[in-house]
């Protein structure tokens, strides 16, 4: 290994390491709010509380949801309820964790967390070659480092779940076994607006993916009429716009890295509200649609198929806060291995994309997440950056031949 290769290595993981430093440092800060319930995974357990009190026909009443929640938060400053805005099924995942209190309950799922974004970035590795080549240490620190993961895992969200889901379809589909794969992905319907996008894109290369996707979403449909009666699907989407519009659990176009908050928020456009869906659909078309074009090829591999359609999916999404950013850490994981997994007779004459190098940074920076987040709450600015990548990725030429 050369000598320019070791000291790449090193200024990434030293890189790496800084921000998960910056990482827990917001961690230990918010520390004392979390033991008081601030954090997201309040809703889960509030949901789960409800069904296991008889009470699921409230589930997406406001009112029963704060009652509940003053039971066991103490959070002054919130005059409503941190909103349970998923599917019924979801609940029922949740129950169990009802059985602790809810510090012990945020505990326990926090260190399931980390087992599963630990048992994610083993199977990557394990599976493609181009992340094998990397040292684990590296991408253990990417993993840590990502921001999205980092809030996600402070928060108490369920979007590493997806991320384990997600990363165990990519690692079916690679072995060909897409039925399965299908069914993974629709076990994370918890969040529809991200794997209904997810596997459309997907689906077009793979249409067996549907053999699974379908059972699987048709069964959880069932459990949650089974919940709250056969209006459940109106009840879900009513209470979920209700929440976006009257801004309940303080999202808006400026929190989310999307299309829409770019075009309804970037400055100097002064468009109506119809003339900015308008813009904002038409947007999301162009840009899922030579997605889609792209992946149906088939001749990329199927690690950066499923990048491609995580980053396009997030951009087109009508909901995406920070941490949903987390499926993009297989797309992040690639690109670290373009600084740090080359090595032997590969490295000699091996130059590293000065773009490449900025966006990986960027990806990765966590005082940019949070100057984005806490100290202008314009979040919306950093879909610039997934638009690059998502420009990066349809970009890169296409093998000539498709991959065995």
């Amino acid at each position: 290994m050369t000598s320019f290769v070791k000291s790449r290595k090193f200024l990434v993981a030293a890189f790496l390491l800084a921000m998960t430093f910056c990482n827990l440092t917001l961690l230990f800060r918010v520390l004392p709010a979390l033991r008081n319930g601030y954090q997201d995974f309040t809703i889960y357990y509030t949901g789960a509380r409800l069904l296991r009190n008889g009470q699921a026909s409230a589930l997406y009443n406001l009112g029963t949801q704060y009652r509940t929640q003053l039971t066991f938060t103490h959070v002054p400053i919130r005059q409503g309820p941190l909103p349970y805005n998923h599917p019924p099924f979801e609940t029922i995942l949740f129950v169990p964790f009802t059985l602790l209190k809810y510090w012990p309950a945020y505990l326990v799922w926090t260190a399931l967390n980390l087992i599963m974004l630990a048992a994610s970035v083993v199977l990557l590795r394990r599976q493609f070659p181009q992340l094998a080549a990397v040292p684990p240490i590296v991408l253990g620190l990417g993993a840590t480092a990502f921001f999205p993961v980092a809030i996600g895992l402070i928060q108490g969200q369920d979007v590493i779940l997806l991320l384990f889901l997600f990363v165990l379809a990519i690692i079916c589909l690679e072995r060909g076994n897409d039925a399965v794969a299908g069914a993974l992905l629709a076990a994370g319907l918890f969040r529809p607006h991200l794997v209904v996008p997810l596997v459309v894109l997907l689906a077009i290369r793979r249409w067996r993916i549907l053999l699974g996707f379908v059972p699987v979403a048709l069964l959880l449909v069932g459990i949650s009429v089974a919940i709250m009666g056969w209006s459940v699907p109106f009840d879900y989407v009513r209470f979920v716009l209700r929440v976006e519009r009257t801004g309940a659990g303080g999202f808006g176009p400026h929190a989310v890295p999307n299309l829409r908050g770019l075009i309804a928020d970037l400055p100097g456009l002064s468009f109506s509200g119809p003339v900015t869906a308008v813009l904002v659909l038409a947007s999301s078309v162009v840009v899922f649609f030579l997605a889609l074009r792209r992946i149906r090829n088939g001749r990329d591999s199927i690690l950066f198929a499923s990048g491609l359609a995580a980053v396009t999916t997030i951009l087109v999404s009508f909901h995406a806060l920070s941490y949903d950013l987390t499926l993009l850490l297989p797309t992040a994981l690639c690109l670290l291995s373009r600084l740090a997994g080359v090595e032997g007779k590969k490295a000699e004459g091996k130059k590293i994309d000065a773009r490449t190098i900025l966006l990986v940074v960027l990806l990765f920076l966590t005082p940019l997440y949070i100057f984005l987040l806490l100290a202008v709450d314009r979040f919306f600015w950093f879909s610039l950056i997934l638009l690059w990548l998502y420009l990066r990725l349809m970009l890169t030429p296409a093998p000539a031949e498709v991959p065995a």
